[in-house]
């Protein structure tokens, strides 16, 4: 870990840095970013590139009581620019690429047609292609990075994302950015649940990397990083993503022994699930832990079912039940709904990505990005039985959340780093890969030889 901290001492100067200019820089952060992309380039720093995106992401989930903060917001779509131009001006260094963009390019290619029926196709268009982009270009930056520098590059993302909300927490008592609500720890987020989901999908991230290399981090390593993502899932309160975490480690028990018996254990879970979502109150109670799961809330899922009802009802009133409005729809509509939704205690979104994505493409949007979905992760589960259990904890999480349809925001990101690692043959099965490297070590390279014949060992 002090040697990572060493050998990235740079990146975090220009993550510092960063701050600083959007603090004190006026608008400079706008050409800070895209510059700071290509600059990264000239020094062959892809995999920094992509950590520094990660950190904007983080940055623009800030609360908004953070003014001068506010500028990330919209400078990201700057970076997100130059990432992609990147890519595109480098595409025969990512080839072969990855394999998650094809997948959705139906839903892609679909998800243009609803902004027709839109109420804010500008923003509409810019969220539709940065969320093809983000399919795009991030699993070829994760494949790159492999290729580049092995197992390193992923033990490296870890440790980045790890040192990242200890850095956050530290930062917390400190008096700078972070800190808690209601007694919830929030970190750099906006609020205690954007911690949560974070935590969720770095465990997620954490325990799919160790599945596939065993040996990835020394044991003490492993149970600290462990300790650590456990440590602020605990700290943020969020029942949700805890839920999910534990779904998470059940099911990969399930799925690795047999996918008929994790099947089953799913169907099984959803049934205690509603045996005990009935009763949790009293369950809570019960095992006197009503502080931490705020069982003030219970009844009233925090306004989620109030949000629920009321998105189903402007979906099928407003005509955006078969094709929907565009992405950035839903937004429009809740916003526009404001001060009636205020009034009845519902202050947020429509938490719920199988709404939201219902709200911006209709039923048929739905259908193509589940079909890309499920084919992904029953395609991964023949070689990595831990896809099944990344796919339902995910599910669940979507739920009660709007996550999965944003775009720019810092956990999509990292489910679409764990689609990666689970889907690519050099990732799954890195020692075959391995053995051909070691097999062309001291012979003469063919004319024809493909980059992949000349990895490495990992």
């Amino acid at each position: 870990m002090l040697d990572y901290l060493r050998s990235h001492l740079q990146l975090y100067l220009v993550i510092l840095f960063w701050i600083g200019a959007t603090l004190y820089g006026g608008p400079l952060i706008y050409a800070l970013l895209p510059l700071s992309v290509f600059l990264l380039r000239g020094r062959d720093m892809y995999p920094e590139i992509l950590f520094g995106f990660l950190m904007i992401l983080i940055l623009s989930d800030m609360d908004p009581a953070f003014v001068a903060m506010r500028k990330i917001k919209t400078a990201k779509h700057a970076m997100m620019v130059a990432i992609s131009l990147v890519f595109l001006m480098d595409r025969a260094r990512f080839a072969p690429l990855a394999g998650v963009f094809p997948l959705f390019l139906p839903f892609f290619a679909y998800s243009v047609l609803p902004l027709a029926n839109g109420s804010d196709p500008i923003n509409g268009v810019q969220k539709t292609l940065s969320y093809a982009l983000l399919y795009l270009v991030v699993p070829n930056y994760v494949l790159y990075g492999f290729r580049k520098l092995g197992w390193d590059f992923i033990r490296n993302f870890i440790y980045f994302i790890v040192s990242i909300i200890t850095i956050s927490y530290l930062a917390g008592y400190a008096g700078f950015i972070g800190g808690s609500i209601a007694g919830r720890f929030r970190g750099p987020f906006g609020n205690p649940n954007g911690l949560g989901i974070f935590m969720f999908l770095t465990f997620m991230f954490v325990a799919t990397a160790n599945y596939l290399k065993k040996d990835l981090f020394p044991a003490f390593q492993r149970y600290l990083i462990y300790g650590i993502v456990l440590f602020f899932l605990y700290k943020c309160g969020s029942r949700t993503s805890l839920v999910a975490t534990l779904m998470f480690l059940v099911f990969s028990r399930f799925f690795a022994f047999s996918p008929f018996i994790g099947f089953v254990g799913f169907i099984v879970a959803l049934v205690v699930a509603e045996a005990v979502s009935s009763n949790l109150p009293a369950i809570v109670m019960a095992l006197s832990l009503e502080k931490y799961f705020r069982v003030e809330t219970l009844d009233d899922g925090s306004g989620r079912y109030f949000a629920w009802r009321f998105a189903w009802e402007q979906i099928n009133q407003g005509g955006f039940f078969l094709f929907g409005g565009g992405f950035g729809n839903d937004e429009w509509v809740m916003r526009h709904n404001y001060p009636y939704l205020r009034s009845q205690g519902h202050h947020g979104g429509v938490h719920n990505s199988y709404l939201t994505m219902w709200f911006n493409t209709g039923i048929i949007g739905i259908i193509l990005y589940l079909r890309g979905f499920f084919l992904m992760f029953f395609k991964a589960n023949k070689r990595a039985p831990i896809a099944f259990a990344i796919m339902f904890a995910t599910m669940f999480s979507v739920l009660y959340e709007s996550w999965l349809t944003g775009s720019l925001n810092p956990f999509t990101i990292i489910l679409i780093s764990i689609m990666t690692l689970v889907t690519e043959d050099e990732i799954v099965n890195w020692r075959d890969y391995q053995d051909l490297g070691e097999e062309e070590v001291g012979a003469e390279p063919a004319p024809e030889a493909t980059p992949l014949l000349r990895l490495p060992a990992r």
